[in-house]
């Protein structure tokens, strides 16, 4: 069965099933310290998005547009290598993506899926915007969201190596080991911990009872622009993340192919005449 957007020619596309969904992949090129490529963002979304589709039954019926590869990655750009789009222009180039999937095709149910968290906070807003100029379902997921198994990482690295650390280093050794520098992977100690050990309400890494947040570029956090103990990856560790966060973005697929579309219309149906 066809998958990728690309491979379908165009009578395909006119003839999908009403509650197809669309999957819009979008990711990043940045640096990842010393020792991934700039392209771990983009590796681990195919991963992700190839282990996923292999759990999906015929019965599921989704397409999966091309990868957008250059994200909102500014906080990188003093980095070789890194590559951004300003977040307006970013925006407007998955909007029009998208205006044009669902023009082309009639399809009704999208769902944007990021790898790259300095850009999880536009995606809802493109969703909505969406969702009220199309009347359709439009969903987005970030793929570290779906939480990690108990036990594989510990709670400080979860909290602090948000990028490049063992983390997103065990993914990459799973996905492409020949393009892992372990010789090169360390704990690259962050500065979240200093700036939490001196504040009472700020991180550079929101949430958890901390509400303030920093803008931060990536040296902010350590000088080679990564953070967490990718010492600490294993191969191992990232094929059961990989299962793992296949398995949550399998059963999100399903879900938005079944849930009930929505009316949308105003005044609700119970008060029209």
């Amino acid at each position: 069965m066809k998958r990728y957007w690309m491979e379908l020619s165009s009578p395909e596309h006119a003839v999908l099933p009403d509650n197809t969904l669309a999957i819009l992949p979008v990711a990043a090129v940045e640096q990842h310290g010393p020792h991934l490529p700039v392209g771990t963002d983009c590796l681990i979304n195919n991963g992700i998005i190839a282990a996923m589709l292999e759990k999906l039954g015929d019965d599921v019926p989704a397409v999966v547009l091309p990868l957008q590869p250059v994200g909102a990655s500014q906080e990188h750009l003093d980095y070789a290598g890194s590559l951004a789009h300003p977040a307006p222009d970013l925006m407007q180039s998955w909007t029009r993506i998208l205006d044009c999937a669902v023009r082309s095709t009639g399809l009704k149910r999208l769902l944007i899926f990021n790898s790259h968290g300095g850009q999880s906070g536009l995606l809802s807003v493109v969703a909505l915007d969406q969702r009220v100029r199309h009347n359709i379902l439009a969903a987005y997921a970030t793929w570290f969201d779906s939480g990690y198994p108990e036990g594989l990482f510990t709670d400080h690295e979860i909290s602090t190596g948000f990028h490049g650390g063992d983390i997103e280093t065990s993914m990459m050794l799973a996905l492409h080991p020949e393009l892992v520098a372990m010789d090169r992977a360390e704990d690259f100690r962050s500065a979240v911990d200093e700036i939490e050990g001196k504040t009472a309400q700020l991180s550079a890494n929101p949430g958890g009872g901390r509400v303030g947040g920093l803008g931060w570029k990536a040296q902010d956090l350590h000088p080679d622009g990564v953070t967490g103990d990718a010492s600490r990856a294993t191969a191992e560790k990232g094929r059961v993340l990989l299962d793992h966060a296949a398995t949550a973005l399998a059963a999100l697929v399903k879900d938005l192919t079944i849930v009930e579309m929505p009316d949308g219309n105003w005044p609700p149906a119970q008060y029209r005449a």
